[in-house]
Order: C-alpha cells, then structure tokens, then sequence
C-alpha cells in the first residue's frame, strides 16, 4: 500500500518524537556540589577562606586561591556562583585540560577584560582569547563556568560565552600569582575582592563521575543504578600534610622589592606551605619601581599588620628587601632622606615584639637583602639577633641618608657590621660571582644576598620546615 505525502510525514514526526523521549529519559550529567568536601584550613593557598555550611567567602588579598577539587579525567564543567561583595579586580576558576591548568578570569587586570591565561606564555592582554568590557558589579550574583571538552576549553559568564580557544594543553599554563602547589588541582581565585561563593559544582562527562565527601572520609558504596545512569564515584580528594607549614612574609608599604617577595613565596607555595602577608599598616603596598612587579603594578593588599601578628600561628617569618624595609629597624638612630622610610616608632616596636616572639619560640627568623637590616637592628635581650651570627647581606646602596651623625650612603652592608655580624663574601656561596644561590643558615636565622637570590631563599626555607617535619 502507498502513503502519501502527509503520511509520511506524520509518521516522520512520530518518529522524531520517539526519538526525543528517548533522549529525555537518558540521564543528564549530575552536577556534585564541592562546598562539603573543601576545608580552607587544608585547601586554602592564598588569602583568608571561610565556610559556613552552605557557602565560602574569602578576604581582599591580591592573589587569593583555594583547592576544591582534583580534576576528573576526560570532559568536565566546573561552575561557581559568586558575589563579589568589594574590589575591582578579577574572579576566576583554574581548570585542568590535558594535564595543564589554565585559569578563565573574568572583570581582569583592572581592565574589564575576561579571557584564558595564559595562552602560549601570554595573558588575557595579549592572547586571542581576550574579550574586553566585561565588568562585574559588587553585591550581584553571577555564575561563572568552564566546560572543559576534548581539544578545547570554554569560559562563560551567566551562560554566555566569552572565550573559547581550541588546544591539545600544551600551550596553556598559569599566570605565577595563582600558582597552585599541583599540577592537577581545580580551584577559584579572587583579586584584592571580598568575594561569596555560593555554590561550587563539578560534573564529569566521560571519565571520572563524582560524589561529594567529607576529606578523609571512607566513600559508601552506590547504590545499585538503572542501566541509563552511570555508577558515581568519589571525587579525587585534595592531598595535605597533617601538619601544614605557614610562613609569614612581611613587606614594606612604600618600596619592597617585588622580587624579594613573589619568587619565595611561589617556591614556598609550590611545596604546599600556606603563606601570609604582613605589613606595618593593612593597606596596598607599593613595590619599587622595576622590581619584578609586572605590568599590573604589583601592588599587594596584606593579610595583617604587624600589630595583628603572633608569632604561634606560624612556623617561620621572612623580612623581604626594598629599601622601604628600613622603617622597621628598630634600634636604628640616623635618619633617611626619604622620610616614609624612616618608619613609625610603634610599627618598629611591633616588629621587634614579632621577632622577639619567633625566638622565644624558637622558630625561623628570615631576612633577605635590605631585610636583613631589620634584623640588624632587632633588640633580643639588650643585643642585636645578628651579633656573631653568619650571615649574606648585599653589596648594593642603602637608602641615602644621615648615618653616625653624617650624610651618608653605604653598602646595606653596614647595618650587619655595624651590629657584630659576620659577613660572608659577596656571591662566594655555590656558583662563584653570582648571588643566585647565597643564602646561609646560622641555627634558626636564615638570610640572602638580594634578589638574585629570593627564589634560593624560598627553597631553604622549605627544606628547614619540611626537615622538621620530618620529610
């Protein structure tokens, strides 16, 4: 028998109809929220985190991060929904393609820009990912996602799209401000913004599916499923030592110098050491100029003040170097040029109490380049810390000024020698004339030479911290 035209039409919608209940009742992907299996006592890197039962929210600090998951293997969404409660600067999610993390930030490097970085060495700036005009305003709810696919990654914002780039992985990386401590970790950043997460969710599309647990918690076995859902399995829970270290870095508001800060605390972070920072006053400090800082100009929001510090909530502190770590010397008598580092006599007396306070506890007390003034001119029963003690200090100029009643502008070197120390050679430490490796350690006072050689002094401190504990 023949149909006709409008019959077999009807009976191709039919068709098609069948085949789109059958689609319907195949399972959609289960998105797993993260918020329970995240503890910022373990997971957070940078920045003050917190948690209620329900959501997570995180203090202005310039490169504040936190660990929420391991990534699944295969294809995989991760999305948050946040508020960003003050600040101007990004918010982002770091995501794994292919063995490498790339970060999708949004409302970026104080340009309204969004994008992946980065992208063959390059930043949102630079890359063809770039998407200009993307500003978040404060005190509204948005939702930001990464769907990461087979030769791909994609980044939206309130489900549109807003960058997409076409990759095997190997040209992606991170930016060294939200280096993360592995490789294969999933996480959110935020930029100098107090910021509510809200909700955090993964889904695995093939691969890896996941369930939420508490860490350390032994996973249930599923339950039996239906042949059109997949089994769940745990997500991979986030690895951290027992006993986490955490160094205090503390910086000069006016003229620390940029490198003297960032390379320790991208080796210490690296080794899983929780950072903080600290300053004279809790408000922006300003590198030198030419210092490493970046294009971004470097400036970075402290954790505390030094008022706010306790020696007990930490296993070793580092002085960086600047010129701007003269205000902390505390029994200095002569006068800088440049008054701002001529200091503030109670943040002097508050960083002698915070040294004073390491020793007592026997912890590690550490100074790079012009830091090591500081510790020069530290009082720990009526005598300098370095009196007698080996110790690298830098060739270069100190801040001009009034020195033993005259106008004056030595070596930074002067402040140790002035104090009983006793100074090794200029970069005679490892490769003979250079700095990149002069750090020496005298009992539990560590210094370095200069910036040369601050990622060196980063390592030494993981190695005095991870030796005592055993590792």
């Amino acid at each position: 028998m023949k149909m006709s035209g409008f019959y077999w039409l009807l009976a191709a919608a039919f068709l098609t109809v069948c085949s789109l209940n059958g689609n319907a009742n195949a399972a959609e992907p289960k998105w797993n929220s993260l918020t329970e299996v995240i503890d910022p006592s373990k997971h957070q890197i940078a920045g003050q985190w917190t948690k209620t039962a329900y959501e997570l929210s995180v203090k202005a600090a310039q490169g504040a991060r936190i660990a929420v998951a391991s990534a699944p293997s295969g294809e995989y969404d991760l999305r948050a929904t946040f508020t960003r409660r003050s600040g101007q600067h990004s918010i982002g999610l770091v995501v794994v393609h292919a063995g490498r993390q790339v970060v999708f930030e949004v409302d970026a490097w104080g340009s309204h820009l969004a994008g992946f970085q980065n992208i063959g060495g390059k930043s949102i700036r630079e890359n063809a990912t770039r998407r200009s005009d993307v500003a978040l305003e404060n005190n509204r709810q948005y939702t930001i996602c990464v769907e990461v696919r087979k030769g791909q990654v994609r980044g939206l914002l309130d489900g549109k799209e807003l960058a997409k780039h076409v990759s095997d992985g190997n040209d992606l990386s991170i930016p060294d401000v939200w280096k993360f401590p592995r490789g294969d970790q999933l996480g959110l950043v935020a930029r100098e913004s107090d910021t509510t997460f809200h909700t955090i969710e993964l889904r695995s599309l093939t691969g890896d599916t996941v369930v939420t647990r508490e860490p350390g918690k032994t996973p249930s076995l599923p339950t039996p499923t239906t042949p059109s859902r997949q089994p769940e399995t745990p997500v991979k829970p986030i690895n951290s030592t027992p006993a986490e270290k955490r160094v205090l870095i503390v910086i000069a508001n006016r003229h620390f110098f940029y490198r003297e800060y960032g390379d320790p605390r991208q080796e210490l972070e690296r080794a899983g050491i929780r950072v903080t920072v600290a300053a004279g006053r809790k408000s922006p400090c300003r590198p030198h100029e030419g210092s490493g800082q970046g294009n971004d100009g470097g400036i970075v929001q402290p954790d505390l003040a030094l008022s706010d510090v306790k020696a007990k909530d930490f296993d070793a502190i580092l002085f960086s170097g600047g010129w701007g770590a003269s205000s902390y010397q505390f029994a200095f008598n002569g006068r800088y040029n440049e008054a701002s580092y001529n200091g503030d006599r109670a943040i002097k007396t508050e960083g002698n109490r915070i040294v004073n306070e390491f020793v007592q506890q026997n912890k590690y007390v550490c100074a790079l380049c012009n830091g090591v003034s500081v510790l020069a001119w530290s009082r720990v029963d009526g005598k300098s810390l370095l009196a007698g003690k080996r110790v690298c200090a830098p060739v270069r100029e100190a801040p001009a000024g009034i020195y033993n009643g005259r106008p004056a502008q030595p070596s930074c070197r002067w402040h140790p020698e002035s104090n009983g120390a006793i100074l090794s050679p200029a970069g005679v430490i490892g490769q003979p004339g250079t700095s990149v490796d002069d750090v020496l350690v005298d009992g539990k006072i560590i210094t370095g030479e200069d910036d040369p050689s601050a990622r060196e002094m980063g390592r030494r401190i993981v190695q005095v911290l991870q030796g005592s504990s055993g590792k």
